[in-house]
């Protein structure tokens, strides 16, 4: 039986996938996601892969968070202050 992490791993090596389509396909709620992330990000590294972000971005002005570090999802955008918000894309690319 495979854990939370490997089935995370093995969708995403098929497509890239929202935080929320994660908890949706796992049965884990959202927040969960964003943890296993982490520790995701690091397994593929020793395998010889990559996990991509595709950046959140702010769907009234366009402000991209190119530069954020964590995997969690912002509150509200810097640039406008609106929280309107989509959601960032994850996917295992070859690196």
């Amino acid at each position: 039986m495979l854990t939370v992490r490997q089935r995370m791993i093995d969708l995403l090596a098929e497509e890239e996938l929202t935080a929320r389509e994660l908890s949706q396909a796992l049965g884990i709620m959202e927040k969960e996601v964003y943890g296993h992330l982490q520790h995701i990000e690091r397994t593929v590294a020793r395998q010889g892969m990559k996990l991509t972000a595709h950046p959140y971005t702010c769907l009234n002005c366009g402000y991209t968070f190119d530069s954020r570090k964590r995997w969690d999802r912002p509150g509200r955008c810097p640039n406008c202050k609106q929280g309107h918000i989509r959601m960032a894309g994850y996917r295992i690319v070859p690196a």
